[in-house]
């Protein structure tokens, strides 16, 4: 549907025709964008999906597309307005994926600055998730209760957050972190972040998809 209304009109087609296209991919365009967070991950996927076909049948990148509509995740990426951890583990994957995903596009949607406070406070609750074991983090009341495969889903969606930090002056504490998540024991680890680590050294030469 997205590849047939979104493609360009004819060149003798109407200007009521090609202002319902102009307004209908507007509409749902800003839809697409508010998904971006959401904390269902089948909307979520599917919202980022359905905005690269749209820009690549609209010709455009996929950062031009949503720029329009940055806006409506100017409080989200990164979260301004609330703790990572005082929300729902599936509404923090959400926003963290989202982070990820808007900071990896070329040229950058959005990008973090450790020296605005809710940059860095965001940064260091990511540094924190990695770096906390189980047990420390079912201490906090949003973990308790979830499983080991919970809070692994929970870690990568920190680490894919954290790899994408490679352009912060402390880029050597992001590698020391997802590297310590490639050693022995990081169960269910191994692959994602090492494939990260070698993406923020080497980005001419590795491509690193976020949402392996």
């Amino acid at each position: 549907m997205l590849t047939v209304c979104g493609a360009p009109l004819p060149a003798d087609a109407p200007d009521d025709l090609r202002e319902v296209q102009r307004k209908s991919l507007h509409e749902v365009t800003l839809e697409l964008v508010r998904q971006v967070t959401s904390p269902n991950t089948c909307v979520r996927q599917q919202a980022i999906h359905s905005l690269e076909v749209l820009a690549q049948v609209m010709g455009c990148s996929v950062g031009a597309l949503m720029e329009p509509h940055r806006d409506v995740l100017a409080d989200m990426v990164p979260p301004k307005k609330h703790l990572l951890r005082h929300q729902p583990l599936n509404a923090q994957i959400g926003l963290m994926e989202g982070n990820t995903y808007c900071t990896s596009l070329q040229p950058r949607l959005f990008a973090l600055d450790v020296s605005v406070a809710e940059h860095k406070t965001f940064f260091s609750e990511l540094v924190s998730l990695c770096e906390a074991d189980d047990e420390a983090l079912r201490k906090l009341p949003c973990y308790k209760g979830c499983g080991p495969a919970a809070l692994v889903s929970l870690r990568r969606a920190a680490l894919r957050a954290l790899a994408t930090c490679h352009y912060l002056p402390c880029r050597e504490r992001v590698f020391h972190v997802l590297y310590g998540h490639s050693m022995p024991g990081t169960l269910n680890f191994k692959r994602q972040p090492f494939n990260a680590c070698l993406t923020l050294w080497l980005p001419a030469t590795l491509t690193w998809k976020w949402y392996e």
